[in-house]
């Protein structure tokens, strides 16, 4: 169930990339692009729900999605993300107009993509937005968030009240405690300490928590020592 703040909470992100033209373009999954094309090859997904897609621009802009050896592709094999996919994607915003209407409830598709999105719920909400992604997802759901907490506080317009608990791992995947497990992967922005993230997830193999947090992350290990 929605909390009452959760759609004053739309209201203002949508002011914020009204304001900013910059801001919530969708290019941000280009830093995800390998992981998630290694899931819609794993899975042989056709349909992906990108929730919270931003601007939606990743789809309707010729980027140079891919490398070849290490190299960009020249501009006339620039493509956009989903024909790069390979797939369908249901474009899903709720705080960009053209892109604010949800899929039916319970409609599936193969894949979900979440990138950049969960740390802007507020805390009450998070539960009904997991069960909500899960009702999408068929075979895979592919959820990105960063720590950058401190960097991008001038950024944070919310109610701070209304997001109080510390936006740990254990925070987010608290929400997520009833998924299988198959279907959930996880990307954090700390991750370079762990790059072989699909592999170990689909194994069991998966650790949790770095060995120490660096740069601008250090506040998340403040946050680890002090609940220790």
């Amino acid at each position: 169930m929605k909390s009452k703040y959760y759609d004053q909470s739309v209201q203002l992100g949508a002011e914020f990339q009204q304001a900013n033209p910059k801001n919530w373009s969708g290019y941000d999954v280009v830093k995800y692009q390998d992981k998630i094309k290694d899931l819609v090859q794993r899975y042989n997904a056709k349909t992906i729900l990108d929730y919270g897609c931003g601007k939606g621009l990743q789809y309707t802009e010729k980027l140079p999605w891919g490398m070849v050896n290490g190299a960009e592709l020249p501009p006339d094999q620039w493509t956009t993300l989903d024909k790069w996919l390979g797939v369908e994607v249901y474009k899903y915003d709720p705080c960009v107009e053209g892109l604010d209407i949800p899929p039916p409830d319970n409609m599936k598709f193969d894949g979900v993509i979440c990138t950049q999105v969960l740390q802007t719920i507020p805390d009450a909400d998070l539960p009904w937005v997991s069960a909500k992604l899960l009702s999408h997802t068929d075979k895979f759901c592919f959820i990105s968030l960063n720590f950058q907490q401190v960097a991008k506080k001038k950024k944070f317009f919310y109610n701070p009240e209304l997001y109080k608990e510390p936006r740990t791992r254990e925070f987010f995947k608290q929400h997520f405690a009833n998924w299988p497990k198959e279907k959930l992967f996880w990307w954090w922005k700390d991750r370079m300490h762990y790059p072989e993230w699909i592999d170990d997830q689909l194994n069991g193999n998966w650790t949790d928590v770095p060995k120490e947090w660096v740069g601008k992350y250090s506040f998340v290990e403040a946050i680890y020592k002090l609940e220790g």
